[in-house]
């Protein structure tokens, strides 16, 4: 009876250890760009950060809810909001995390929406 319950409770840990793994690979990217958009901020003061702030709130809580629908929708809304420079951001900032945010999106796996070019190249509101 033991051998049972410890088995049980054995992969019962797995069983966490690995879904946890999983929801912390799906947020960690989500939190790096937290962290780089915190640094942005620190680094370019003066400028409107909150609409940024809020939107990546908004990614990821979806994230962790497995709402790829509106992950796919407002990552494609923050990629909008920072070639537009929105809140007034500077240009060399709005690229810096623009281009980070590229490098660690997972864009294919949620069909996210990039806009190229430069701004307002054709686009329009979101």
């Amino acid at each position: 009876m033991k051998a049972v319950i410890g088995a049980f409770l054995m992969g019962s840990v797995l069983c966490c250890v690995f879904f946890g793994g999983v929801a912390w690979a799906q947020t960690t990217w989500v939190d790096e760009i937290n962290n780089s958009l915190t640094f942005s901020a620190a680094n370019y003061p003066g400028s409107n950060w909150e609409p940024y702030h809020q939107k990546i709130g908004l990614v990821r809580e979806a994230v962790s809810r497995g709402d790829n629908q509106t992950v796919k929708r407002e990552m494609g809304k923050w990629f909008k909001m920072l070639r537009h420079r929105e809140g007034g951001i500077s240009d060399v900032a709005a690229d810096e995390l623009y281009n980070f945010s590229l490098t660690v999106t997972p864009i294919q796996e949620y069909g996210i929406a990039v806009p190229a070019g430069p701004v307002g190249l054709g686009e329009t509101g979101y």
